[in-house]
Protein backbone atom coordinates (compact mmCIF):
# COMPACT_ATOMS: atom_id res chain seq x y z
CA UNK A 1 0.00 0.00 0.00
CA UNK A 2 1.38 2.97 -0.82
CA UNK A 3 1.51 6.60 0.54
CA UNK A 4 0.20 9.54 -0.99
CA UNK A 5 1.14 13.10 0.08
CA UNK A 6 -1.81 15.52 -0.15
CA UNK A 7 -0.08 18.55 -2.31
CA UNK A 8 2.73 17.87 -4.45
CA UNK A 9 3.90 21.62 -5.65
CA UNK A 10 5.80 21.59 -9.17
CA UNK A 11 7.87 25.04 -9.80
CA UNK A 12 8.98 25.58 -12.93
CA UNK A 13 9.08 27.48 -16.34
CA UNK A 14 9.60 24.54 -18.57
CA UNK A 15 6.22 23.11 -19.57
CA UNK A 16 7.97 19.97 -20.90
CA UNK A 17 9.84 19.19 -17.43
CA UNK A 18 6.77 19.70 -15.35
CA UNK A 19 4.37 18.07 -17.63
CA UNK A 20 7.10 15.06 -17.33
CA UNK A 21 7.45 15.27 -13.46
CA UNK A 22 3.74 15.43 -12.95
CA UNK A 23 3.38 12.45 -15.37
CA UNK A 24 5.68 10.35 -13.15
CA UNK A 25 3.95 11.94 -9.96
CA UNK A 26 0.90 10.30 -11.11
CA UNK A 27 2.12 7.07 -12.46
CA UNK A 28 3.67 6.60 -9.33
CA UNK A 29 0.49 7.39 -7.60
CA UNK A 30 2.63 10.21 -4.66
CA UNK A 31 0.20 12.75 -4.43
CA UNK A 32 -3.40 13.31 -4.29
CA UNK A 33 -3.31 17.10 -5.71
CA UNK A 34 -0.63 17.78 -8.19
CA UNK A 35 0.30 21.16 -9.26
CA UNK A 36 2.19 23.15 -11.33
CA UNK A 37 3.23 26.94 -11.40
CA UNK A 38 5.39 28.21 -14.13
CA UNK A 39 6.63 31.25 -12.25
CA UNK A 40 8.28 31.11 -8.92
CA UNK A 41 6.37 34.57 -8.26
CA UNK A 42 3.05 32.87 -9.02
CA UNK A 43 3.60 30.09 -6.32
CA UNK A 44 4.88 32.99 -3.76
CA UNK A 45 1.16 34.64 -4.50
CA UNK A 46 -0.44 31.97 -3.65
CA UNK A 47 1.34 31.39 -0.38
CA UNK A 48 0.55 34.43 0.88
CA UNK A 49 -2.75 34.30 -0.12
CA UNK A 50 -3.80 30.84 1.75
CA UNK A 51 -1.02 30.46 4.44
CA UNK A 52 -3.60 30.13 6.84
CA UNK A 53 -5.33 27.15 5.07
CA UNK A 54 -3.32 23.62 5.42
CA UNK A 55 -5.02 21.29 3.36
CA UNK A 56 -3.92 24.02 0.51
CA UNK A 57 -0.27 24.15 1.23
CA UNK A 58 2.36 22.02 -0.53
CA UNK A 59 3.62 19.14 1.32
CA UNK A 60 6.79 18.73 -1.17
CA UNK A 61 7.58 21.81 -3.75
CA UNK A 62 9.89 20.32 -6.56
CA UNK A 63 11.80 23.95 -7.64
CA UNK A 64 13.29 24.36 -10.54
CA UNK A 65 16.44 27.78 -10.20
CA UNK A 66 16.87 28.94 -13.19
CA UNK A 67 13.18 30.96 -14.43
CA UNK A 68 13.10 34.02 -15.39
CA UNK A 69 12.46 37.33 -13.55
CA UNK A 70 11.88 35.43 -10.26
CA UNK A 71 14.25 32.34 -9.96
CA UNK A 72 14.16 29.61 -7.31
CA UNK A 73 17.10 31.12 -5.24
CA UNK A 74 14.20 34.53 -4.99
CA UNK A 75 11.47 32.04 -4.46
CA UNK A 76 13.50 30.70 -1.45
CA UNK A 77 14.29 34.29 -0.11
CA UNK A 78 10.83 35.29 -0.13
CA UNK A 79 9.52 31.70 1.13
CA UNK A 80 11.85 32.58 4.04
CA UNK A 81 10.27 36.12 4.91
CA UNK A 82 6.82 34.58 5.14
CA UNK A 83 7.93 30.89 6.44
CA UNK A 84 6.72 31.61 9.81
CA UNK A 85 2.96 32.92 8.68
CA UNK A 86 2.07 29.41 7.32
CA UNK A 87 0.16 27.13 9.37
CA UNK A 88 2.24 24.27 7.43
CA UNK A 89 5.78 23.77 5.72
CA UNK A 90 6.95 22.08 3.02
CA UNK A 91 9.97 20.09 1.90
CA UNK A 92 11.56 21.38 -0.74
CA UNK A 93 13.60 19.86 -3.27
CA UNK A 94 15.80 21.61 -5.86
CA UNK A 95 15.66 19.95 -9.59
CA UNK A 96 17.81 21.74 -12.14
CA UNK A 97 19.56 21.16 -15.19
CA UNK A 98 22.38 22.62 -13.53
CA UNK A 99 24.93 20.36 -11.89
CA UNK A 100 27.41 23.20 -11.15
CA UNK A 101 28.84 22.73 -7.68
CA UNK A 102 28.37 26.72 -7.27
CA UNK A 103 24.62 25.40 -7.85
CA UNK A 104 24.67 22.27 -5.73
CA UNK A 105 26.94 24.20 -2.50
CA UNK A 106 24.45 27.54 -2.67
CA UNK A 107 21.57 24.64 -1.79
CA UNK A 108 23.47 22.95 0.68
CA UNK A 109 23.65 26.15 2.90
CA UNK A 110 19.68 26.93 2.50
CA UNK A 111 17.99 24.74 5.64
CA UNK A 112 14.70 24.39 3.46
CA UNK A 113 16.39 22.70 0.81
CA UNK A 114 16.22 19.35 1.65
CA UNK A 115 17.80 17.73 -1.42
CA UNK A 116 19.37 18.25 -4.98
CA UNK A 117 18.66 16.49 -7.96
CA UNK A 118 19.80 16.70 -11.80
CA UNK A 119 17.03 16.91 -14.27
CA UNK A 120 15.55 14.34 -15.92
CA UNK A 121 14.49 12.81 -12.74
CA UNK A 122 12.90 9.11 -11.98
CA UNK A 123 9.88 7.61 -10.52
CA UNK A 124 12.81 5.82 -8.14
CA UNK A 125 14.01 9.45 -7.44
CA UNK A 126 10.41 10.89 -6.75
CA UNK A 127 9.12 7.62 -4.37
CA UNK A 128 12.38 8.36 -2.71
CA UNK A 129 11.22 11.62 -1.80
CA UNK A 130 7.83 11.16 -0.69
CA UNK A 131 8.91 8.02 1.07
CA UNK A 132 11.57 9.96 3.33
CA UNK A 133 8.64 12.98 3.80
CA UNK A 134 5.69 10.38 4.97
CA UNK A 135 5.51 9.83 8.68
CA UNK A 136 6.93 6.50 9.30
CA UNK A 137 3.60 4.15 10.36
Amino acid sequence: MSMKIPNLWIIDDDPMSSFYIKRLAELGELANIITIYNTAQGAIDYLLHHKKTGEHLPDIILLDIYMPEVDGWEFLNQLKMIEDQLIKKAAIYIISSSNHPRDMNRAGTIPEVRSYFQKPVTLEVLKDMVSTFMPKQ
